[in-house]
């Protein structure tokens, strides 16, 4: 199963994903004022990230995008604001016309843009890294990109059984896996990959360097700025998805602007385009949350595994989920039964 197949509401470490997203931008404010910013994103038709930067940030300036004109009609109806503007485009051809959507929008005088480009194909790849250098080209210091790509392995090749044909092994199975990314991604694809990293673990390691490649094209080392990673994050609702998140800065005051956010203390923070971290959200009932945020550093695992009683089935409790759940728990989606 797909994520984009699951109903939105039904995708727990999406949900976790966004409000971490949000709570990062809460970080870049330090830097740069974003209360008249543009925000563009895709939304699909709830539009929750919309409401989230709205509510949590005070962002009037909004515009969602899809190139399904019946999604498009269906985020006008569910649109938080008035002045969040919906249009048909697809990812490629708004970025290719990005001021002419601003200036549309009535938004071409915003003090800076985010723009989120969420991604579901994978075969589409090499098309997504050339619509984000694209992209790059277009923006200036403070601007934020957020990119989330299909980094699920299998997604590049899976062997499908077949009567009376030996079954592959994982190295042959890894080797075409490489073959198909090389071929999609072309010269983006980093020095140091191998076959062998054609897995749900060391995928989204490449694909963010390969992202991080390209980023170096758009704004090259001779250049004034640069985009500098700030989170790089993978998680899964179905299909493993990878986000991405940074921002334009003058490149002489990168430093400083990593000091401004303090990044340091945030757990979900990453230093280069090879630090990537795993957002996992188990399934919790109410009552196991409680005592988990009760309990969270200042009980021993054994001890609170003892309280617990149980396992998490295949998920262990364990000191990396723990110190993981500490900093997003309060981002942590609460999904309830009600009648209306």
């Amino acid at each position: 199963m797909s994520g984009s197949s699951i109903p939105y509401h039904l995708r727990p470490h999406k949900a976790v994903d966004r409000r971490l997203f949000v709570d990062l931008l809460t970080r870049c404010e330090r830097w740069q004022p974003l209360i008249d910013a543009a925000y563009i994103s895709m939304g699909a038709y709830p539009l929750e990230d919309h409401k989230l930067v709205h509510r949590m940030l005070g962002l009037r300036k909004l515009i969602a995008f899809d190139y399904n004109d019946e999604i498009v009609k269906r985020q006008i109806f569910n649109r938080p604001i008035d002045t969040c503007k919906c249009v048909c485009h697809s990812s490629g051809d708004l970025v290719a016309n990005l001021d002419a959507v601003l200036a549309d929008a009535g938004y071409a005088d915003a003090s800076n843009l985010i723009v989120w480009l969420d991604y579901t194909s994978p075969a589409q790849l090499g098309e997504q890294i050339r619509e984000f250098i694209t992209l790059l080209d277009k923006l200036k210091p403070a601007d934020v990109v957020r990119i989330t790509v299909n980094a699920n392995a299998s997604s590049l090749f899976s062997p499908k059984p077949q009567k009376g044909v030996p079954t592959m092994r994982s190295e042959e199975v890894r080797k075409v896996r490489f073959e198909k990314l090389v071929e999609r991604i072309g010269d983006y694809i980093p020095s140091d990959a191998e076959a062998k990293m054609m897995t749900d673990e060391l995928l989204p390691s490449v694909l963010s360097k390969s992202f991080g490649a390209a980023a170096l094209e758009a704004l090259p080392i001779s250049g004034g700025n640069t985009f500098a990673p700030l989170s790089i994050v993978r998680y899964a609702d179905g299909q493993q998805m990878l986000s991405l998140t940074g921002i334009v800065v003058p490149r002489n005051q990168e430093v400083r602007m990593r000091e401004k956010l303090d990044l340091t203390s945030w757990r979900f923070a990453s230093k280069d385009w090879s630090d990537v971290h795993l957002l996992t959200v188990p399934d919790l009932t109410i009552r196991e949350r409680l005592l988990l945020e009760r309990s969270i550093g200042t009980t021993p695992v054994p001890d609170l595994k003892k309280h617990l009683g149980f396992d998490f089935g295949s998920l262990e409790v364990g000191e990396t989920f723990l110190n993981d759940y500490e900093h997003y728990y309060r981002f942590y989606p609460n999904l309830l039964a009600a009648e209306i």
